[in-house]
């Protein structure tokens, strides 16, 4: 299987986690090292950011139109396009944010033979979404 191909199979099965809280599966897409740029400049790494998508926010809708991808060898890969969402946080029923970006991501094939996202960085387009305590 190509490498385009492949990344963007795992890109959809990483928005389908999201959104279903599969955070097991979504584990297992993310690698040990991610470096995780939200649209307000903040970062994470593989472990706070599932905190933050499991304890924070709820991703109600993600959708990723008009993706490009650009492979890079064998055994990486450059993602980009934009990235829309419903969001709230968790425990807050009725208030939502929609935030629309553009997405530049990286994937690797990883010593175990997996592709795995390895840096998501992440531009608003419009004003950033509102800050979200942590």
């Amino acid at each position: 299987m190509d490498c385009t191909r492949t990344v963007m199979e795992r890109e959809q099965e990483r928005c389908r986690c999201i959104v279903e809280q599969d955070f097991d599966a979504l584990h297992e897409l993310l690698s040990p090292a991610l470096i995780h740029t939200h649209t307000r400049g903040n970062t994470d790494d593989r472990d706070s950011y599932l905190r933050y998508v499991r304890e924070v926010v709820e991703i109600l809708d993600l959708q990723r139109p008009s993706l490009r991808v650009i492979a890079l060898g064998h055994d990486a890969a450059v993602m980009h396009g934009k990235q829309v969402n419903r969001a709230r946080l968790r425990g807050q029923d009725g208030k939502e944010a929609r935030v629309e970006a553009m997405v530049t991501q990286v994937w690797a094939l990883e010593g175990d033979g997996q592709w795995r996202l390895i840096a998501f960085h992440a531009t608003p387009l419009g004003a950033p979404p509102p800050a979200v305590p942590r």
